[in-house]
């Protein structure tokens, strides 16, 4: 079974969605929409660590098999910046730092995965 261009359609949505809700939540000075933006991004992590187990299975033997391997590797390295940096600084009240580290080399880190996802769209 292979991966489809759905399957990657699926993923890249979920890693849209968790940057807009982060992005949202760094501009948000209402404390109780900046915890709905964090349970948002918590959740689509959630679904997406289960996607990116699905999707990893569906690609053994083919194509995307390895540029899947990367992009996953790429993602993890965003994902831990955000979740140990980017929102404990924000919740600390360290919002300039925050927002310097979710707008310079995670926004650089993002557009690379996207790039990825992209490529691997091609690929299905």
């Amino acid at each position: 079974m292979a991966v489809s261009k759905d399957d990657i359609n699926g993923l890249k949505t979920k890693l849209l969605d968790a940057r807009t809700a982060l992005v949202t939540m760094l501009g948000e000075s209402d404390k109780q929409k900046q915890e709905g933006c964090r349970t948002t991004v918590k959740n689509l992590t959630n679904e997406t660590i289960s996607l990116f187990s699905t999707l990893t299975e569906k690609a053994k033997g083919t194509n995307a098999e390895g540029k899947l391997k990367e992009l996953k590797d790429a993602w993890d390295i965003f994902r831990n910046t955000r979740d140990n940096e980017v929102i404990p600084n924000f919740f600390a009240g360290k919002v300039a730092e925050a927002k310097a580290v979710g707008g310079g080399i995670q926004k650089e880190r993002f557009a690379k995965i996207s790039s990825m996802v992209d490529e691997l769209i091609g690929l299905t």
